[in-house]
């Protein structure tokens, strides 16, 4: 690249921001309506994906935390059971 033209350099960089599609970038971030759309849709998605990330980790968790009870374990089942029992009184 030592012997390159100037007009190589700008033919390079005009080949560089062609593949970049720079041009539709710039399109898009002029256009503030179909951006707050795109951001608006964007959260929704990360809204749902959390909320079923959750739900699932949450149905592990008491899946895991009935069968520690069921088996018995000493101590840690009559502690869940007591802290189960608090909190069925507590929602009456």
């Amino acid at each position: 690249m030592a012997g390159e033209t100037l007009f190589d350099k700008i033919e390079r960089l005009s080949m560089t921001l062609e593949r970049m599609q720079l041009d539709k970038y710039l399109a898009f971030v002029s256009d503030k309506k179909r951006m707050l759309i795109m951001a608006f849709l964007g959260g929704m998605a990360r809204g749902v994906g959390f909320m079923f990330g959750f739900s699932t980790i949450g149905a592990i968790a008491v899946y895991i935390l009935i069968h520690v009870i069921l088996r018995n374990i000493p101590g840690i089942g009559e502690f869940l059971t007591e802290v189960l029992n608090e909190v069925s009184i507590g929602s009456r």
